[in-house]
C-alpha cells in the first residue's frame, strides 16, 4: 500500500468528462481509506482495471478541505 503524501491543487487545468458508469469501492480501516475505481464497463470488477488511492487521516483532512471547497462552489 502506498499512502498519498501530498496534495496539489490544480487551478487551470480543464477535467476530460467522459460519460458512463464507472464503479467505485471504498475500503475503510482504523488508520487508512482507500478509494478504488474500475474501468468504464467493469462493474463486476474482475477485469484487474482498478485504480486506487489511499489516504491516513491527515490527508483525509486534507482531501476534506477540496471537497468542501467544491460542494460550496468556492
Amino acid at each position: 500500500m502506498a499512502i498519498l503524501g501530498k496534495l496539489i491543487k490544480e487551478k487551470n487545468e480543464r477535467i476530460n468528462f467522459r460519460s458512463g458508469e464507472v464503479l467505485g469501492d471504498v475500503i475503510i480501516e482504523r488508520d487508512y481509506l482507500q478509494l478504488r475505481t474500475y474501468a468504464k464497463g467493469d462493474l463486476d470488477r474482475e477485469d484487474g482495471s482498478k485504480q486506487n488511492i489511499q489516504f491516513d487521516k491527515k490527508m483525509a483532512k486534507e482531501f476534506r478541505a477540496f471537497l468542501d471547497e467544491f460542494i460550496e462552489g468556492k
